[in-house]
């Protein structure tokens, strides 16, 4: 019998819906405590200083959690992917806001007037809904939200000025695709340095990557109900690994 994620039925529920993107993260600790991050800051500070030199961070949008890992990670090389547009619209505009802001205070006042350009439809759209999601009346029918930016990105803000440099100068790329899609198994395939974060995608769906050296990769996912689950390909290094994103990740050699 083949096994299924959890929430596979609604495995469509973000494919090209703008209504569907997250203004604030609800990944991690149920209370909001951000307890999780102790857990990864960890793991990044007791790896080899070499595997710390040249990261591509790979971070899905989703309430982009994946700030956090911005000034933690320290990146060379940064790739954004969502499969909902709207989504990839959403840190467009964050990037560009952060960057263009002096400080935590600055950013979020920004935010919260929307005191800043909006160059199409879309960015419209998910510029109101931030202007909403500030004041506290975001309807279900345009997005979701569950915590406030300053709990969704403490790491983040605690590092505003890092993280600002980083987004200014790493190169960049957006990859509109699934993990789970042909382009983004290539793509990530011959790379060794990648550490990746997957949100919660494993509750709406199971898929395998390969890797064929993955002496410096790293996956991350944080699952219901708020549970970490980090994963060092580093032993497997050497040769091609196969991994099966299920709940829990697992990887081998082939």
């Amino acid at each position: 019998m083949t096994t299924i994620a959890p929430r596979a039925f609604n495995r469509e529920m973000y494919h090209s819906h703008p209504e569907n993107v997250f203004y604030g993260t609800d990944d991690g600790s149920q209370d909001g405590s951000f307890a999780e991050f102790a857990e990864i800051k960890a793991h990044y500070e007791g790896v080899e200083p070499w595997r710390r030199d040249d990261i591509h961070m790979v971070s899905v949008v989703g309430g982009l959690y994946g700030l956090n890992l911005i000034p933690l990670w320290r990146p060379k090389r940064l790739t954004i992917y969502d499969i909902n547009p709207a989504a990839v619209t959403y840190f467009e505009i964050i990037r560009r806001v952060w960057i263009a802001s002096r400080n935590v205070a600055h950013f979020l006042d920004r935010l919260t007037t929307g005191d800043y350009e909006a160059e199409s439809d879309e960015e419209q759209f998910v510029r109101e809904n931030i202007i909403l999601k500030q004041r506290g009346d975001l309807p279900r029918a345009r997005g979701s939200t569950k915590r406030p930016y300053e709990q969704s990105w403490q790491y983040a803000f605690e590092h505003f000025d890092e993280t600002k440099r980083i987004l200014s100068e790493v190169p960049l790329e957006i990859r509109g695709e699934p993990m789970e899609s042909d382009s983004f198994r290539s793509y990530i395939r011959g790379q060794n340095n990648l550490w990746i974060y997957s949100s919660n995608i494993t509750e709406f769906h199971y898929f395998d990557l390969d890797f064929d050296d993955p002496k410096n990769c790293v996956l991350l996912q944080i699952i219901f109900p708020g549970q970490t689950q980090l994963l060092d390909l580093a032993p497997l290094g050497g040769g091609p690994a196969k991994v099966w994103y299920e709940i829990p990740l697992r990887a081998e050699r082939v």
